[in-house]
């Protein structure tokens, strides 16, 4: 797995949320997981979540630090798990930034207090896993109650440089796993 931070200022729409746009902001060709800052808003057709389509919903966010992850050969399920430990890998490098166990994981999203500080989704496409993880760096613009990381003093970029290289360590090490066992009959 590879890892790459984006300089530029990305606006997310759910549009990137597609097969080889990593590919297409940073030339890596494989499984890669891309990291920017940038506005977010989310809405009808581009909706992956089709409940929230249903009800009507916009994600948004004026500022938000930002990570898709492409994965090559893996289900549904699989990209589950995925983001459940990138979510994981993000709620543990901020409450170490911090020095408590302030941020708290439930399900995909990640909350302080009753403070919602992420929106999350995986899906796949005809070639991929592909998952968006995006966390506020601050509240403006978020429509429901949330928490950021300018409240909790983290600097956004140090934090998804951190995440993403946790990240690749994580993914690196459970392939090797794979490569280490037999099978049972």
């Amino acid at each position: 797995m590879k890892a790459k931070w984006l300089e530029d200022t990305v606006e997310y729409s759910g549009r990137e949320l597609r097969p080889h746009w990593c590919f297409e902001k940073t030339g890596i060709i494989g499984d890669v997981i891309v990291g920017f800052i940038g506005g977010c808003k989310v809405e009808g057709d581009d909706l992956v979540d089709l409940a929230d389509r249903r009800d009507g919903k916009t994600v948004r966010g004026e500022r938000m630090l930002h990570f898709i992850c492409e994965i090559f050969g893996i289900p549904l399920i699989g990209v589950v798990f995925a983001q459940r430990l990138l979510c994981s890998i993000a709620k543990d490098s901020i409450n170490q930034s911090i020095g408590r166990n302030l941020v708290v994981r439930k399900g995909d999203d990640l909350f302080v207090g009753d403070g919602k500080l992420s929106v999350s989704i995986a899906t796949v496409s005809p070639v991929s896993g592909l998952i968006h993880l995006g966390l506020n760096i601050e509240t403006r613009g978020v429509p429901v109650k949330a928490s950021c990381l300018e409240d909790l003093g983290i600097d956004a970029t140090s934090l998804g440089i951190d995440v993403m290289s946790r990240f690749c360590e994580e993914v690196d090490d459970c392939m090797m796993a794979t490569k280490k066992v037999r099978p049972v009959i």
